[in-house]
């Protein structure tokens, strides 16, 4: 099944992210491995000040063991110098998390790449998978989307 771009208002919070010229591929367009850079720093933006997790410090980290991307539009530096970067969760574990990411054209509704990320949460020393910690959870329910 092919995916379509999804609207702007199924995701929960958003970020920002800096489009420079060292983004853009030799085609002229963002280099197609900056897409899950930038859902990557949109989600752990959002676990350290919304979860509290501290990167340096925690017990307990999550570690991606599977991301996607779908693209549908191209876009480049200096006609778009920022991207909306979307976040939510679609599934909640007991030590894992898929989170979906977007990016989107400031002022458009449906995203020109979409994807996935999934953590295991894990404890920092042995790596041994952990259940995600309450505070982080309820970050995380915050963001979640249901397709109902």
């Amino acid at each position: 099944m092919k995916p379509t771009a999804h609207h702007r208002d199924q995701y929960f919070d958003y970020s920002r992210a800096i489009m420079t010229f060292q983004d853009m591929d030799v085609y002229g367009h963002l280099n197609n491995s900056l897409h899950n850079q930038y859902y990557d720093n949109a989600i752990n933006r959002y676990l350290s000040f919304e979860g509290g997790l501290c990167m340096r410090t925690s017990p307990v980290i999550g570690l991606i063991v599977n991301s996607t991307c779908d693209y549908f539009q191209e876009v480049s530096w200096p006609e778009n110098e920022y991207l909306d970067v979307g976040v939510r969760v679609n599934k909640l574990g007991r030590s894992s998390v898929q989170y979906a990411g977007a990016l989107f054209i400031p002022g458009e509704d449906l995203a020109l790449a979409q994807g996935t990320m999934t953590h295991v949460w894990v404890d920092r020393l042995s790596r041994d998978a952990v259940s995600i910690p309450d505070e982080i959870r309820e970050a995380m329910e915050e963001i979640f989307y249901s397709e109902q």
